[in-house]
C-alpha cells in the first residue's frame, strides 16, 4: 500500500469519439526522466496491434532536449511508424525546432505542429488516411 506509483505518461485519451495516444513528455527536466518516459511511450505503442491506425499526440512543452533525449526521440519516432496513422506535437519552442526536424528527418514521419493540445486533437480526429501535408504552427 505504501508503494509509490508514478503517473503514466503515455495513455489513451478520447476526443470526439476517437482514441488518441497521448504521450505526455512535458516538463521532463533530466535526461534520465526523459529516457524513462520515452521508453514507456515505445512500450505502449508496441503493445498495440501493428496496424497503421494510431493517432498520436505528443506534448514536449518545457522538456529537456539534450543529445540522449533527441536520439531517443528519433528512435521512438522510427519505431512507432508502422503503428501511426497521424501524429501531432505541441510545445515546440524555437529552440526545439531543429531537434524536431532531425527527429522527423530520421524517422521519415510527417507530424503536425500545433500551438495547443486542443488544436492538435481537433486535427488528429479528422485524419482517416496518412496525411500528405501537415500543419506547422511553429513555422
Amino acid at each position: 500500500m505504501g508503494e509509490y506509483r508514478r503517473m503514466a505518461r503515455t495513455e489513451f485519451i478520447e476526443h470526439q469519439g476517437r482514441r488518441i495516444v497521448f504521450m505526455n513528455l512535458a516538463g521532463l527536466e533530466s535526461t534520465g526522466e526523459a529516457l524513462l518516459a520515452i521508453e514507456e511511450a515505445r512500450k505502449f505503442v508496441a503493445a498495440q496491434p501493428r496496424r497503421r491506425e494510431l493517432l498520436v499526440l505528443t506534448d514536449v512543452t518545457g522538456s529537456i532536449q539534450d543529445a540522449p533525449a533527441v536520439e531517443a526521440m528519433k528512435a521512438l519516432a522510427a519505431h512507432d511508424k508502422p503503428w501511426v496513422l497521424a501524429g501531432a506535437v505541441v510545445g515546440v519552442s524555437a529552440m526545439k525546432r531543429m531537434a524536431m526536424k532531425m527527429v522527423l528527418l530520421f524517422s521519415g514521419r510527417k507530424v503536425g505542429v500545433f500551438a495547443t493540445q486542443q488544436q492538435a486533437k481537433d486535427w488528429l480526429v479528422q485524419q482517416w488516411v496518412p496525411p500528405l501535408n501537415v500543419p506547422d504552427a511553429a513555422a
